[in-house]
């Protein structure tokens, strides 16, 4: 692909078209070999890879950063990887050093946070059950099944496969689908009914 048409393919990307997002994963991310590479020997376990991979992904389409095409974009998504990569080691850090659950839980229609101590987090769990129900509602089948099992049963993407008898990159594109969507209703757009959500990343079940 010529640098012109990397240009207009992430900007196309970036604009919200579909095709274009589609096909930017594919080649840039999913199937791009260094990028498998540098997750493989990064990142232990398969799912977390897959995870890291879906969070670049919408990283670079969240990005500021002008692609201006003085590099190759399949450079640029590589150092996009880097960064997200040490993000989640970041935040794996922080979670055994703080040993503290952040829940989003609804309080009389009203959403709410608080943290707990992960040694009581498992009595709360109804809680978080009970938001990320609400959020399933909103992600239609079959990606609502995928990211289902996922996050609430925590199966790996090739057991979610085997349970929907799925071809595990149909498992990948659903569960980046459905995140994709989460995404753009927890950063503004309508969760319920007319009431917006405020900005920012949510804790509980989906953070």
């Amino acid at each position: 692909m010529a640098p012109g048409d990397e240009i207009e393919l992430i900007g196309r990307a970036r604009a919200g078209e579909q095709a274009a997002q589609d096909r930017l994963y594919r080649e840039f991310f999913a199937e791009s070999r260094s990028i498998r590479s540098l997750l493989n020997r990064e990142i232990s376990e398969p799912a977390d890879r897959e995870d890291v991979l879906h969070d670049a992904f919408l990283s670079l389409l969240r990005s500021g950063a002008e692609f201006r095409g003085d590099a190759r974009l399949g450079t640029f998504v590589y150092r996009v990887v880097q960064i997200a990569i040490l993000q989640k080691r970041r935040s794996d850090r922080a979670r055994r050093e703080h040993q503290m659950v952040r829940l989003t839980y609804d309080f009389q229609g009203e959403e709410r946070e608080r943290e707990l101590a992960v040694e009581d987090y498992h009595y709360e769990q109804t809680d978080a059950d009970a938001t990320a129900r609400k959020l399933y509602e909103l992600v239609p089948e079959p990606l609502r099944t995928a990211i289902r099992l996922r996050v609430s049963e925590e199966l790996s993407y090739e057991e979610i496969a085997v349970r929907t008898a799925a071809p595990i990159n149909t498992v990948s594109t659903r569960i980046f689908k459905a995140r994709s969507l989460l995404s753009r209703l927890l950063n503004g757009d309508m969760l319920n009914g007319d009431r917006p959500v405020s900005g920012g990343k949510k804790g509980g079940a989906f953070a």
